[in-house]
């Protein structure tokens, strides 16, 4: 099965790109080593060993496993949705084992996982390029907008309940990106009611027709959906953290996290190696020592990519015939005309 998605693959890219792939994985992995190694040098050895070796793993696996079980379930479900509502009807399972299967990918980095997913779905539901990445755009906005949401409820239950917040950006910095969010959402939503009183046929390219196409229950659909995302991933990283001994407030939690994510998404390290370390070293300081910091910040995107790979093989020979079926499809240009663009019920 394994060697059926990898035919698929290297059917689907020229051939002279396979040596990029091997600079493309050796220069993330050399940059992971050089972080790891500059926070390595302070570290004493032995209480290195004896936070890996103290570390709770009945709670920290489940902790980590389950939520990125939970998260490949919603975040295929809400492709399906979006596919559903501004194009046409898509069995969920043929979203489900083909985003799992191809978690194979992100062993070499997370954006071919992406990447071939995106190719996937445009062949599996017969969606131009220009419309599936608007769909893209409109969930990543709305994932933006719903989680700052989050971060303003966590910053108003400081203020007002008085809690200490510590932050080596500096609360000025946060509330400033905060307010920048919500005014970009204040745009988008300023736009799309000038344009729905003033200009209600104007033609929209696909890249962000869906922002005036979508209804209400639409944007409050994946809010809903995003923000419970959020909890389970807030949830995530408190008790894995707490399987090693570092007790980070909820609050500081809520809000620094997704600067955290951000950085260890940065696409420099190889499955977030290093970044990882950077970001929760900088930002929760005060909490744990080096030691365990980086005990910690090896074993989250290791046990990652392990989860995902785990996720993979069991859905590999579900998704295969899917992805072959697709791969094996004619190009967009022979495919049928995109159906007209119509709000989803």
């Amino acid at each position: 099965m394994l060697k059926n998605l990898t035919d698929i693959f290297e059917k689907s890219s020229p051939a002279r790109e396979k040596k990029l792939f091997l600079g493309r994985r050796l220069i993330p992995l050399l940059i992971s080593g050089l972080i790891i190694y500059y926070y390595a040098r302070e570290v004493n050895w032995s209480e290195l060993r004896h936070a890996l070796l103290s570390a709770n793993l009945l709670l920290f696996v489940p902790a980590r496993f389950l939520p990125l079980f939970i998260y490949l379930l919603v975040d295929s479900y809400l492709l399906k949705l979006l596919i559903d509502w501004f194009h046409q009807p898509l069995p969920l399972r043929k979203v489900v084992y083909p985003r799992a299967a191809l978690y194979l990918l992100a062993l070499i980095h997370i954006q071919f996982s992406n990447g071939g997913m995106f190719l996937y779905l445009m062949r599996a539901a017969g969606l131009k390029a220009e419309k599936l990445a608007g769909m893209v755009v409109f969930r990543f906005a709305w994932s933006v907008w719903s989680i700052n949401f989050g971060l303003t409820l966590a910053l108003l239950a400081t203020w007002i309940f008085g809690w200490k917040f510590y932050s080596p950006l500096g609360l000025g910095l946060i509330l400033l990106g905060i307010g920048v969010i919500w005014a970009s959402l204040a745009l988008c939503l300023g736009l799309v009611f000038y344009h729905h009183r003033r200009h209600p046929g104007a033609y929209h390219r696909p890249l962000w027709s869906i922002f005036f196409l979508a209804r209400p229950h639409h944007y409050f659909k994946v809010a809903a959906w995003t923000l419970l995302l959020a909890l389970i991933g807030v949830a995530n990283n408190y008790l894995c953290a707490l399987s090693f001994g570092v007790r980070i407030p909820i609050h500081e939690l809520v809000v620094q996290l997704p600067i955290a994510e951000l950085v260890a998404a940065v696409p420099i390290a190889f499955a977030g190696l290093g970044t990882t370390t950077f970001a929760w070293q900088s930002l929760f300081r005060p909490y744990a020592s080096p030691a365990v910091f980086l005990s910690l910040t090896i074993a989250l995107p290791v046990t990652t990519y392990l989860a995902r790979a785990v996720f993979a093989l069991f859905a590999l020979p579900a998704a295969t015939k899917d992805l072959q079926e697709a791969f094996g499809a004619k190009r967009d240009s022979e495919s049928p005309p995109d159906p007209e663009q119509k709000p989803g019920p």
